[in-house]
């Protein structure tokens, strides 16, 4: 599609690399806000001047533009078939949809205050305590934050336990859904490039976009 998806007749999605744009991090930014309001939506909206507008707050001219640069940059694309965020509750869907994010089939789901939401392939203690480490992480990062992406300049946020060749054993990543904080916990590979970790967070997204946690 070299041309605006507006041209294409087509209904407009978030790929997963822009899923895992729009939540690794929680500072305002054009394109990340985009992606979260398209994500609150029920189905993938039928992609016209309206929605581009709606979605991006910019006039018509700019908005196109800007959907086109989102697109180039493959964070969004047109699908000729329209999706809609998983209706199953949040807690029947969970097992299954972590279970697909690791070559392993095991990954956790923790909440900012380090207990956890679902889990697969993972023990309750394992997944109790890996949860509970998470927010130790989480509060690590915080006080080092300066340091890490400021003096040294590195913009990731995840946290790793990892062997002697570099590969992971378990990985930490940052969900950030509105004004909440995740952890997605991955024993093994991760697998994020899947329509399974699009569904996943656009689930939260539905739920807690617009809310604050305050209890489980």
């Amino acid at each position: 599609m070299s041309e605006y998806i507006l041209t294409e007749n087509l209904y407009l999605g978030a790929t997963p690399g822009g899923v895992y744009y729009a939540i690794q991090a929680d500072s305002p930014e054009p394109g990340r806000n985009f992606l979260h309001q398209l994500l609150q939506e029920p189905e993938t909206p039928l992609f016209d001047v309206d929605i581009a507008c709606k979605l991006s707050k910019l006039g018509k001219r700019r908005a196109l533009e800007f959907v086109h640069w989102l697109q180039e940059a493959g964070l969004v694309a047109g699908l000729e078939q329209r999706e809609r965020a998983p209706e199953a509750s949040l807690e029947t869907i969970l097992p299954a949809l972590l279970k697909a994010l690791s070559d392993e089939g095991k990954a956790v789901l923790a909440e900012s205050r380090g207990l956890y939401l679902g889990s697969a392939g993972y023990t309750h203690e394992a997944a109790e305590e890996l949860a509970a480490l998470s927010a130790n992480l989480a509060t690590v990062y915080s006080r080092h934050q300066e340091l890490l992406s400021g003096n040294l300049g590195y913009q990731q946020q995840a946290w790793g336990l990892v062997d002697a060749s570099g590969n992971s054993a378990v990985g930490f990543w940052p969900v950030h859904i509105g004004q909440n904080r995740f952890t997605l916990i991955i024993g093994g590979v991760p697998q994020l490039n899947q329509p399974a970790f699009k569904e996943l967070i656009w689930a939260l997204e539905i739920r807690y976009g617009n809310t604050v946690m305050e209890s489980i």
